[in-house]
């Protein structure tokens, strides 16, 4: 007897249950039929069939049974009847928990523990699956079957076994169990693969047609599909944030790289500081001897070396000696006078603001206010103006005059206006005392009676001020234009030499733009500026007497200097011109080479020492201010490079997760094109095998989808009712009703893959007729898909 054949005999003569002291037992009716069964199958080639199959299934303490099994499965057709309660569900329930699936799945409990036998603490299931041939999984270690066992406990929890064929424990790892069942196609959930009793009561018998849809989505695993691909938009698009969030990352990082390397390239800039310093120095050389002396150049060649050497020879003249030491003087003299000059004019400045402090601002600018006044008092203005600031404004710590002032020195002489109109009043009053070019700046602004608030856009700093914070002003016109005109609140006052490190750092403080030290230097975030001179208060000086003292004993100072610097220098000058003139003929040669090694090529400058002089000591400066704020070199090429690789990474990763974006872009809409395909194709095939399988019955029916709005519509007419216009299926018997389900169910399982099918009472309802014309069907597609193996539930005799 060939295979097939013995498989529908062995379900036309199938196994019978019956109840012995807890233990439900499954006795074969026809031992001939199974040896040959048995024998036939273990004599196959290997196929599909010799995979994931189930062997066997026990039960311990489940539900309530205290033993049931082991109960053995043929590789094909399996039929369990009983009567209700004899343990036939518990089977199917038993086999959705042993495989990992969940309690909701069973649709017989809401937890775990609800299976666990009343009574006892714990329950057992064993489910043994078939493991054979070439596409065995992991064939070398668990041999021709895996076992799985799960216990539940009264509490609910789940602990897992897998074993091998010979009983060794491979694994009790979830993962394992989900690897398994991913290798042999099954899926626990899939009610395909096993349709419970009450999915099978509820699916034709529901009224919702969206829900029939959802039972065929599930069933073909298009809404597993479904799902991953709403998945995988979710994942893109907050990939796609991360994205956007990263490219705000990366201005950081450039704008940090950008900044070190700013500092690296300025490093090459400092070398040709320093260079400019050392030819400004062999420059000073030659400028003081050609200062000192006449200079006869005498070209003389050495014939050994073949080089040519200039020899300097010295000589004075009277004459010349006399123009040099009256030259220095006049110099000296000259510089002496131009300081003494600017000294006397701040002190008589500061001697005029004694009396009236508005003289700081102006010689005449007490008269204005006067004339401001006398405006306003006529109703010449609609708001009287304001200024000048620098008169309007305090300071609570007088340490910081110096950097306020270098501030806000462009606004000391200011004035404030509300409209145009007063401010054209304000130029007329000004066209009397002050000349043209030199007037005060005019701001217009409309006033208002309260101070902006900055709270949240002001610079905020634990251990340093902005310089509003630094200001006592009175009238709130003056701070709010100083705020929009030079942005008080997001300045700070840094005492300190640490300026540059806070300004300049990798994170600057939060909304601070730029920075002022207490000597006067200006710091930005990228640069810096430091005053070539000392800078002087000028308008927000505490005490005019004291600053008077101070000016005249400078001035005291600065003459008694430089007479003590002149005869200094006279001395020294006349100490050179009297070694020059006792250099003997033989020394001329080693003060040319020590000329030489100096600077090897002489030049006659044509300028002044002291232009040189000044310009190296700025030089100097400006190196050192460099050097202070570039740190050490090393470090700033090791953190130019760190910077540089850091922004070059992330602009790499950036680029390439936007080139993955945009390739997953083009593979979904692929995929999304492929999902429609394979969807409307499982609609068509199902919507054929269902009205054909109908007709076996002598009924017509139809089977309509709509996939835009994700319904699915099901009518069948029994024989006789072809032209009827009710098609509702609440208008069918309870049998036509399951031979329908049945229908479609067969449907399903002709378009989808599974090692194996299980149906739960398929023929609750139907007359003997529609029976045994569905069994007729089951064995009849059973025997199609011989490599599959059936289970199907029955209270019913299957004689």
């Amino acid at each position: 007897m060939n295979k097939r054949k013995s498989n529908v005999q062995n379900a036309a003569k199938p196994s019978k249950t019956r109840k012995t002291e807890g233990t439900t037992h499954v006795e074969d009716d026809d031992a001939d039929d199974e040896g040959r069964l048995r024998q036939d199958h273990s004599s196959s080639p290997s196929n599909a069939g010799d995979i994931g199959v189930i062997e066997s299934i026990t039960l311990k303490n489940f539900m309530s049974h205290l033993l049931l099994g082991p109960f053995q499965f043929g590789p094909n057709v399996n039929f369990i009847v009983g009567n209700n309660g004899s343990g036939k569900s518990a089977i199917l329930t038993a086999l959705i928990v042993g495989l990992g699936g969940k309690a909701t799945t069973t649709n017989r409990g809401a937890s775990l523990k609800s299976f666990v036998k009343y009574g006892e603490s714990s329950a057992e299931v064993t489910v043994k699956l078939k493991n054979r041939g070439s596409d065995a999984y992991k064939g070398d270690i668990y041999r021709d079957s895996i076992c799985i066992e799960q216990r539940i406990t009264s509490d609910g929890c789940r602990t897992c076994k897998i074993k091998s064929k010979t009983g060794q424990i491979i694994s009790t790892k979830k993962e394992e169990l989900t690897a398994i069942l991913d290798h042999f196609n099954i899926q626990v959930d899939n009610p395909v693969s096993i349709l419970n009793q009450e999915m099978s009561k509820q699916f034709l018998h529901s009224k919702s047609e969206a829900d029939k849809y959802k039972f065929f989505m599930k069933a073909t695993l298009l809404e597993q599909m479904k799902r991953d691909y709403i998945h995988i938009k979710q994942t893109k698009a907050g990939t796609r944030d991360q994205v956007e969030k990263q490219e705000e990352c990366l201005k950081d990082l450039r704008q940090l790289f950008l900044q070190k390397k700013e500092k690296y390239e300025s490093l090459s800039l400092l070398d040709n500081m320093r260079q400019n310093l050392e030819d400004l120095k062999k420059m000073m050389v030659w400028c003081l001897v050609c200062f000192s002396i006449t200079c006869s150049l005498v070209v003389t060649v050495d014939s050994t070396r073949n080089n040519l050497f200039f020899l300097v020879r010295p000589f004075l003249l009277t004459g010349e000696r006399k123009r040099v030491a009256s030259s220095t003087s006049t110099a000296l003299n000259q510089e002496i006078k131009e300081k003494q000059q600017s000294k006397l004019k701040r002190k008589n400045q500061l001697q005029a603001s004694t009396s009236n402090r508005l003289r700081r601002f102006g010689d005449h600018m007490p008269e204005l206010l006067e004339s401001v006044d006398r405006a306003h008092a006529q109703g010449r203005f609609i708001k009287k103006p304001v200024g000048p600031i620098g008169a309007c404004i305090n300071l609570k710590d007088p340490s910081l005059a110096v950097a306020v002032e270098s501030c806000l020195r462009s606004f000391m002489k200011t004035f404030c206006c509300d409209n145009y109109k007063d401010e054209k009043v304000l130029q007329e009053l000004m066209s009397q005392h002050f000349p043209k070019g030199s007037r005060p700046q005019i701001i217009v602004c409309p006033f208002t009676d309260r101070v902006y608030n900055v709270q949240s856009r002001g610079v905020h700093h634990p251990d340093f001020p902005s310089v509003l914070d630094t200001l006592i002003i009175e009238n709130p016109v003056i701070t709010n234009c100083l705020i929009d005109m030079r942005n008080i609140e997001c300045i700070l006052i840094i005492r300190s030499a640490v300026a540059r490190r806070i300004m300049q750092g990798q994170r600057p403080p939060r909304n601070c733009r730029e920075a002022f030290t207490a000597e006067g230097d200006q710091i930005y975030t990228n640069r810096n500026y430091t005053p070539e001179k000392e800078v002087m208060v000028k308008y927000l000086g505490g005490d005019p007497q004291a600053e008077i003292r101070q000016v005249s004993l400078s001035v005291f100072i600065l003459t008694d200097t430089h007479i003590f610097t002149m005869q200094e220098s006279m001395t020294r000058v006349k100490a050179s011109i009297t070694e020059l003139e006792n250099i003997e003929e033989s020394q001329e040669e080693d003060v040319t080479y020590l000329l030489l090694e100096i600077c090897p090529v002489p030049q006659r400058p044509e300028r002044s020492a002291k232009s040189l002089d000044a310009e190296i000591t700025h030089l100097r400066q400006k190196i050192r201010s460099q050097e202070s704020s570039h740190g050490n070199q090393e470090q700033v090429i090791r953190e130019y490079a760190e910077a540089h690789s850091n922004y070059k990474s992330k602009s790499s990763q950036l680029r390439d997760l936007k080139k993955f974006i945009d390739r997953l872009d083009n593979i979904m809409t692929d995929r999304q094109a492929r999902y429609k395909t394979l969807r409307r194709s499982l609609s068509v095939r199902c919507k054929w095998y269902f009205i054909n399988f109908l007709f076996k019955l002598h009924c017509c029916g139809s089977m309509m989808f709509d996939h835009n709005n994700e319904t699915l519509s099901i009518s069948v007419k029994p024989p006789g009712q072809e032209n009827d216009n009710i098609s509702d299926m609440r208008s069918l018997s309870g049998g036509e009703r399951s031979f329908s389900t049945v229908c479609f169910i067969l449907s399903l399982w002709e378009i989808t893959e599974s090692p194996f099918r299980c149906l739960d009472e398929f023929d609750v309802y139907m007359d003997m007729h529609n029976r045994r014309i569905s069994l007729d069907l089951l064995l009849e597609l059973s025997e199609r898909q011989y490599l599959r193996q059936f289970i199907f539930i029955t209270p019913q005799t299957t004689r």
